[in-house]
């Protein structure tokens, strides 16, 4: 359920920022630390090998989002 809550927050941040969440992102260097804290164990070497959608650079802003409002958040976005 969280992943999904995260997943939710972090596409809908990066259509704020005027991206399409599925696009792919053409540089595969990318921060590993967010990709565990969401559930993907994953290493730095795999996700530069494996075409990444948009909104996963998104994922740490979207945590960010979620601790800071905690409960406050009534209804699913």
């Amino acid at each position: 359920m969280e992943d999904e809550r995260i997943t939710r927050i972090a596409r809908a941040l990066c259509r704020s920022a005027r991206i399409d969440p599925d696009s792919i992102l053409t540089s595969g260097a990318l921060d590993a630390e967010p990709a565990k804290q969401a559930g993907n164990p994953t290493t730095a070497d795999e996700l530069a090998d494996q075409p990444v959608p948009a909104w996963t650079m998104f994922r740490g802003a979207a945590l960010t989002f979620i601790h800071s409002h905690g409960e406050r958040i009534i209804s699913p976005l």
